[in-house]
C-alpha cells in the first residue's frame, strides 16, 4: 500500500505534467486558435502556455487525474522496474481514454474541441508525449520519496 506522504505529491506532479507539458508545447507552436505565436518571448510562452491549459475543460483535468490516480494505486505493488514501465503505460492509457471518450461539449480547448478531430495528428503526439512522461514522473517522484523514507 502506498504512503500516503509519497504517493500524492507524486500523483499531483504526475497530473500538472499531462496537463502542462502538451500546453506549453501548444502553446510555442502556435495550435491553439486562442493563444497567438508566442515568437520566442518566455512572457508570452509562460502566458500562451497558461491559457491553452486554463481552456481544457474541468472534466478532461478530472478524468486524467482520477485514470492515474486509479492506475498508479493498481501497480504499488509492482517491482521498481516493473512500476516505471507501469506507470508509463497508464499515462498513456489514460489519456488515449480521455480523448476517446470525452465529449467535445465538455472538453472545451482540448483534442476534438481544439482541433476539431479526436484523434489529431498534430496535438495527439503532444498529448501522448505528456502522459509518458506524466507517469515517468510519478513513477521516479514515488520512489525517490520511498528511499528517502527508508533511510
Amino acid at each position: 500500500m502506498p504512503t500516503f506522504r509519497c504517493f500524492l505529491p507524486a500523483w499531483i506532479a504526475a497530473w500538472v505534467v499531462a496537463i502542462f507539458l502538451p500546453s506549453v508545447v501548444i502553446a510555442w507552436l502556435g495550435l491553439s486558435p486562442a493563444v497567438p505565436a508566442t515568437g520566442g518571448s518566455l512572457e508570452r510562452l509562460l502566458a500562451g502556455s497558461w491559457k491553452v491549459a486554463d481552456d481544457v475543460g474541468p472534466v478532461v483535468k478530472l478524468m486524467i487525474g482520477g485514470l492515474l490516480l486509479a492506475g498508479f494505486l493498481a501497480v504499488e505493488r509492482l517491482s521498481p522496474a516493473g512500476r516505471l514501465a507501469a506507470c508509463a503505460a497508464i499515462g498513456v492509457l489514460a489519456m488515449i481514454a480521455t480523448i476517446a471518450f470525452v465529449p467535445p461539449d465538455y472538453s472545451r480547448g482540448f483534442a476534438a474541441a481544439l482541433t476539431g478531430a479526436r484523434f489529431d495528428s498534430a496535438v495527439t503526439p503532444i498529448y501522448l508525449l505528456g502522459a509518458l512522461l506524466a507517469g515517468l514522473v510519478y513513477a521516479t517522484g514515488s520512489a525517490r520519496c520511498r528511499r528517502r523514507s527508508q533511510g
